[in-house]
């Protein structure tokens, strides 16, 4: 009997994505890598009904037919062959669905801790059957946390269909990991928790760490280039940044070099403009009258200071205004009369140089 079963709209299928990726980083290992992980990642299934036993090999959701068994005469020395051919691999008994029946429920969120206990409670009032009576298992079909709800799929199959198969096994200590449907939905396992054994636990932990470190060094092998792509970046700014110093103080190296050439010319102009003292002498012996004597002569930069006697002094700035090296000149104190001499005293001040 078979009670009313919801179909699940369509809906993103997370697990095709997952294998779309595990797919395209397990094409980046070694073949005989691949190979060791393909097969650590099969499943042999046998599958049974009344008329023969059926060995199978699933991967990828890809089935394939490896021998078959009559079921009336059944040679358990090739089904004790086929579990430990599957050692390495999860074993999975499948029986026949038209024995099952299956029924969709809405329950709490907070079920979902304890989803086996809390409908294993209810299975008397939800199937004909009490808990002893079935192997079971419920599948989360949708989570609605707004309405803090659960829907879920219910499974059951009667013991008196599978124990035909699963006794036997037993008996012979051949004991499968999953038991579930033909058709049934990925990851049934009507098994009980306590009866689903354990002895290849320590193959598929080996199976995932060495799948994981695989994916890791795929994913190094990827990101290994771009970080050097990245270092190589980073060295080529540096010397940039480097090759940018050395300009910038080349610029400021030939900033400072123009500067002290420009200071450079400005003192040369600013050295032939000014006479020297030979010039100033020669001069200042041509141009005074010979009623005219200089007592003293004081050059301070660009200014000259003489200091003498003339039978007149009146006449000497004019003098001194028409020279060629002399100009702006002027009287710094009164011209008075030497006793002595009889000439005019004076103190007259020039400066050196064309007159701007």
């Amino acid at each position: 009997m078979k009670l009313n079963a919801l179909n699940l709209n369509a809906r993103f299928d997370g697990d095709a994505a997952l294998r779309w990726l595990r797919d395209g980083l397990l094409a980046w290992l070694p073949a005989g890598l691949r190979r060791w992980l393909a097969d650590s990642s099969q499943r042999l299934i046998i599958t049974v009904d009344d008329q023969e036993w059926a060995l199978l090999r699933e991967e990828d959701e890809q089935t394939r037919l490896l021998e078959r068994l009559d079921a009336v005469a059944l040679d358990w020395t090739v089904v004790a062959a086929w579990f430990r051919a599957g050692r390495s691999r999860r074993i999975v008994l499948r029986i026949s669905a038209a024995c099952a029946l299956t029924r969709v429920l809405t329950l709490p969120l907070a079920a979902e801790k304890n989803l086996r206990q809390v409908v294993g409670f209810e299975l008397d009032r939800l199937t004909p059957f009490s808990a002893n009576q079935v192997y079971y298992d419920v599948t989360v079909l949708e989570r609605q946390p707004q309405q803090r709800r659960l829907r879920v799929e219910l499974t059951a199959l009667p013991r008196a269909a599978a124990d035909p198969a699963l006794t036997p096994l037993r008996q012979r200590g051949l004991l499968p990991d999953v038991l579930d449907l033909v058709g049934s939905r990925p990851g049934l396992n009507l098994l009980p928790p306590e009866q689903r054994p354990h002895r290849n636990g320590w193959n598929r932990r080996l199976s995932a760490a060495a799948m994981l470190i695989s994916l890791l060094l795929v994913a190094v092998a990827i990101a290994l280039p771009i970080w050097r792509q990245h270092q190589q970046v980073r060295e080529v700014l540096s010397q940039i940044a480097q090759i940018r110093q050395a300009a910038n103080e080349a610029l400021t190296l030939r900033d400072q070099l123009d500067q002290v050439m420009a200071a450079a010319q400005l003192l040369a102009q600013k050295k032939q403009a000014v006479p020297s003292m030979l010039e100033l002498l020669q001069e200042l012996t041509a141009i005074l009258p010979d009623d005219t004597w200089v007592e003293r002569l004081q050059i301070n930069g660009d200014n000259a200071q003489l200091i003498g006697q003339s039978a007149k002094a009146s006449a000497l700035i004019g003098i001194i205004e028409a020279s060629r090296l002399f100009h702006s000149a002027g009287f710094q104190s009164p011209v008075n009369t030497d006793p002595r001499s009889g000439k005019e005293r004076f103190v007259l001040g020039a400066k050196i140089g064309r007159e701007p």
